[in-house]
This record gives C-alpha cells, structure tokens and sequence, in this order.
C-alpha cells in the first residue's frame, strides 16, 4: 500500500522542490535521462564484471495490459491531489520506460536511511534519500540529485525499482515504488507531496517488498526475467514522457516522439554520452554493453568505432592515453590531465546515431571527461576554415585533481562551473583547465592556415596533409585527371569525358558495414563504354595505394544502378549502348585514412588503347 510521507514539525524537503533541483538542462530531457541513469549502473558496476550491461525498453501496453499495475498500485494515497497515478495507469497511450542493468551489484546496503553503515547505501541513495553524496572513488554521481529526471520523465512522478543484492551474508531481492508528487493537505495534516508503495512495517514506515513476494509481484508486472542469484536493477517509469522531434521551422509546432523516434534518440544518446566505456580501451577493464528496444524488438545500435562522427574522440581519447599531451597549471603547478586531438572529414550525410551529437555540421569539440570515463560535455571550440573537415579533442583529468573538477560539476554533471566552487584552488585548476583547452582547440584551428588552403585546392574531400593521418574514411574524391561535362555521345579526345561524377562521394550504412559511393553518369553513346573505378588511399606523403601500417588497400566493391536493382561486381564496368547511365560506385574504405576514388571511361572498341 501507499505511505505518504507528512510534513515533519522541524519542516522538510518538499517533493516540488526535488524535481526543480535538477533545474533547467540545455539538453534533452531523455538525453539527461541516459547520462544520469547509466553513471549510476557504471557505478555500481561489480569488479569482477568484464561487461555491464545497459538496457532501456519502451512498451505502451494499453489499457488492458496496465491492469496488473493498476491490480497492485492502485488506489494510492491522495492520488488525486498529489501523484495523478491513475490517470496514467487507466491511459492506453501511457508508455513504460524499462531501465535494466546487468554486471551490478544491485542497490545494497540497509533498507532505511537512518542505520549506521560502513558500507554502501544505495538502496537509500536511490529510494530515500536525497543530496547524499557518493562514496565511491572516481564516480560519476556526487550529489544524489541527478535521480530527480526519473521522476520528472514520468507522468504520474512515479518509479518501481526492483533491486536483487547481496546484503548480509544473502542474495536479497527488493521491490518498492516511490513517487515524488505535489505536496497536499488531507485531514488537517500538510503533506510533502513524497509517497512510497510498499509493506508498512510496525512502526508506520514503508518498507520494500522482499524475495519470494517481491519476485511474485514482479512477474506479474512483467519485469524482466533474471537468474536466481543473478544481482541488478530495474527500474520501471510509470507514463514515460518521450519528449519532442524539434520542428522543421521557427513557425511550426513541435510533434511528440513516437516510440521508434524515441528509442533511436536514446540509442544515439548512449552512444555520444557513454562511448568512452563502450570501447576497448589501452587499459583494458570492464566496458558497458547498450541496448534499446520497443515493445520487445530490439534497435540495431551500431558499435561506438563504427559511429563516423565519433571516430575522431575515439582515435583521440586512445591518443591521449598512449601520449598526448599533459595540461599543466602553472599557479599552483599541477597536472590537470591528458589531452589530444584528431582531424576527420565531415561525413556528407546525417545518420541518426547523431540525433544527440552536439552539432550537425561539422565538429569543432572537445570531450571533457573526468576518471569515470563518462562525457561531462562538449566544449565548441573555433570551427575550420574548410567545412569539409573537422575535429575532435579529447581532455580528460588527471586522477589527484578528479574530485576537484567533480565539485564543479552541477547536478546534472553536464559542465565544470568554476565561478560558484568554495575552493579558491580549485576554482584556479578548473579554470585554467578549460582556457588551455580552449588555447589548444584555437591553435589547431588557426596556426596552420596553409593546411585549410591546401585543403581547399584538393578535389572534393579528396587528400589531405599528412598530419590528418587519423582521417576517417567517411569520403572520397575524385582523381585528380577527373573532368566534368558531358559529350553529348562524341568522342572529343577526351576519354573521362564520357562519365561524371552526379553527388559527392559519403559515407553510408549497406548491409551493417559502412562502405563510400559516389553516384555518377556515363554518356549516352552509340558503342560499348568501359568505366574503371580505382580506390586509393589519400595521402600527401607515400603512395596513395599504399595503406596504412598493418591496413589493407581500400576496395571498390561494385556498380549499382541508381535504384540497386542491378549490381556488377568488381571495379570495372561495361556498358552496351542500350543499358542503363546513371550508376554508383560502391568502395569499402580503410580505417584510419581519406579514400580516394578516381574514375576514367573509355569506348570500348576491339584494340582500343
């Protein structure tokens, strides 16, 4: 049954009051979501873990299938003034948001927040208390106020956590809904608008429900399955607010996300959010596992490596543990951390893994991390003068100053606020922290204006300098023997007259591997046309075929009409007068390098040279 909690005569914290302490995020509430769900179940990882995993699930049951909810939920104490639980649970649009964990340790520690514990109290932190800071050495979470966003992304302000620990000596499993609503009167009595769901236990305080009856109730909600013995959390969002798609102009209005648009923007969100513990990194240890779903099917959520506009962090943030450079304060002398930056080339076409990027132009950023390897931000820095190529940096702290840069960190742990620290020291180190990577971001963009120049004299996306030799391969140009315009089916002298190029060279997604095309157009002529498409790696130094150390050459895969109905494999194609003229060209790229692609036509005539 429901506990509201009355309002203490010495006063007390307000439920109103918790959900405005996360206050007002520039980010997406679903993204905010995502960040403040997974640094919990990255803190609570076990060490014996070698993956933790990381699920989100949407359903929209109806109304038929909230009835066992509404069987074990309802009725609920001053429902209708405080928590509104019966509206969502009665609503056949509501929407539940499953937040599962596996590799954890389960929220352990006692059952209420006044036991003297040695130990960790997660359980508390989670369901009971609030502004409790962690104990746990270079976490993510350092306030206990970042939980308000589950209560705030459900409608009714309502959670049902199920929790499996170890807590004396046993494997214990804990099932329990607490509800943050608005505060209310009822006979007399102020109440602050906090509730639980649970056993009232002798003394009027509600306890979670334990083993057998709370395993009994989870099943019957429909809470995901788990082994026995097997620890972890879930935690069930009662009428999940999806949020908005913004709109396509100033004047039109915002439209709600449907469940696929809101997995795809969660699936995007882990991916810029977590990446730095979803890839293998120098220093192995445990990585995290993602994954989302709507009513039972599961979205393809590409690796974090295979994310084009990611590569950039990625190969930086491993550059920086292999090297990098080591940003030191000069007053007091301290080291601040490592820090290291990458240039790509700026993808043509968007993907939805970028929904959450923090950009969709082209990436001018820094990933500010601290030990817990999980992105507080991305710091803009001065774009390039070439909009085709961009960069990504990567700044993480050092390990003696990573709890300074932490008491920066508001409750959303999104940013490093220096103004408003206690600490004079530490606000010395977090400031001159962030005016060094901004110095670093600005001397890279601006102290090499012959690089962007040089850039700008190449063919479309085509090579580089040798100091961009961590290039993704998310484009290709055409030769430099290329030439545009059409013969009008006359032989001018001019062989690559006969094909053009029709868009430029991207990067795209076939089969689940990404591979460059680049749509083109063979003239109309009375006698067979032999196209020959070669692939090459773009660089200013060596040879273009010569790959990177230990990579092979890129590949051109092969020709598909314009509409894929028709596919030649290999790298040269020959057309009869009669077939079709507009073709793309399909190159599997190498990773770590710009592809360059050169095409050249020529009749096909028996002794042609």
């Amino acid at each position: 049954m429901w506990w509201p909690q009355p309002s203490a005569p010495e006063g007390a914290s307000a439920a109103e009051g918790i959900r405005k302490q996360l206050g007002r995020p520039d980010m997406d509430p679903l993204q905010v979501l995502v960040r403040e769900a997974a640094q919990n179940t990255w803190d609570a990882r076990l060490d014996s873990a070698a993956e933790v995993g990381f699920d989100i699930a949407l359903t929209r049951p109806g109304t038929s299938g909230l009835t066992p909810w509404r069987d074990a939920l309802l009725p609920a104490f001053g429902d209708d003034k405080s928590l509104g639980l019966s509206a969502v649970l009665h609503d056949p649009e509501a929407v539940l948001l499953t937040i599962s964990d596996r590799g954890t340790g389960g929220l352990g520690g006692p059952l209420r927040g006044d036991h003297v514990h040695s130990g960790s109290a997660d359980f508390v932190g989670l369901v009971r208390d609030i502004g409790r800071p962690s104990r746990r050495a270079h976490s993510g979470g350092t306030y206990g106020f970042g939980k308000g966003v589950l209560f705030t992304t459900s409608a009714a302000g309502t959670i049902l956590v199920r929790t499996r620990c170890l807590w004396e000596g046993r494997v214990q499993t804990r099932l329990i809904a607490p509800g943050l609503g608005a505060g209310f009167d009822h006979d007399g009595r102020l109440y602050t608008g906090r509730h639980w769901w649970g056993r009232i236990a002798s003394d009027g305080i509600p306890d979670p429900l334990l083993d057998v009856e709370a395993d009994v109730v989870a099943e019957a909600l429909g809470l995901p399955a788990r082994g026995a013995d097997e620890l972890g959390t879930d935690i069930v969002l009662l009428g999940a607010s999806l949020g908005s798609n913004p709109p396509a102009e100033p004047d039109e209005p915002e439209r709600r996300r449907t469940l696929t648009e809101a997995a795809r923007f969660i699936g995007s969100a882990m991916l810029w959010e977590l990446w730095p513990i979803l890839i293998e990194t120098p220093e192995g240890g445990a990585r995290m596992r993602c994954r989302v779903s709507v009513d039972g099917e599961e979205l393809f959520l590409p690796p974090a490596e295979r994310v084009s506009r990611l590569q950039p962090f990625i190969r930086a943030y491993r550059a920086a543990h292999e090297g990098g450079e080591n940003l030191r304060s000069r007053n007091p002398s301290v080291t601040l951390g490592r820090f290291a930056i990458k240039a790509f080339m700026t993808p043509v076409r968007a993907h939805w893994t970028d929904i959450a990027a923090p950009t969709d132009g082209a990436m001018h950023h820094c990933a500010l991390m601290r030990q817990a390897g999980l992105v507080v931000n991305y710091r803009p820095g001065p774009q390039l003068p070439d909009p085709d190529v961009s960069y990504g940096a990567v700044f993480r702290t050092d390990v003696d100053v990573d709890d300074t840069f932490a008491s920066a960190e508001p409750p959303t742990h999104d940013a490093w606020v220096h103004k408003n620290m206690e600490d004079p020291t530490g606000r010395k180190l977090v400031r001159s922290a962030l005016r060094t990577v901004d110095n670093r971001m600005r001397d890279y963009a601006y102290a090499e204006p012959e690089r962007a120049a040089a850039a700008r004299r190449q063919p479309p996306l085509g090579a580089l300098s040798n100091r961009f030799s961590s290039l993704v391969p998310t484009g290709a140009g055409q030769g430099a023997s290329h030439r545009a315009g059409g013969t009008n089916g006359k032989d001018s002298g001019n062989r690559n007259a006969l094909v053009r190029t029709r868009t430029q060279p991207h990067l795209v997604e076939m089969d689940g591997h990404f591979v460059v095309v680049t749509d083109i157009a063979v003239a109309t002529t009375a006698s067979p046309v032999r196209v020959t498409a070669t692939a090459s790696v773009a660089l200013d130094t060596g040879s273009e075929t010569e790959p990177p150390a230990g990579s092979t050459s890129p590949e051109v895969l092969c020709f598909q009409t314009a509409d894929g109905a028709e596919t030649r494999s290999g790298a040269v194609l020959t057309l009869a007068p009669g077939d079709r003229r507009d073709w793309r060209i399909v190159v599997r790229p190498v990773a770590g390098a710009a592809t360059r692609v050169r095409v050249t036509g020529e009749y096909a005539w028996n002794g042609a040279k």
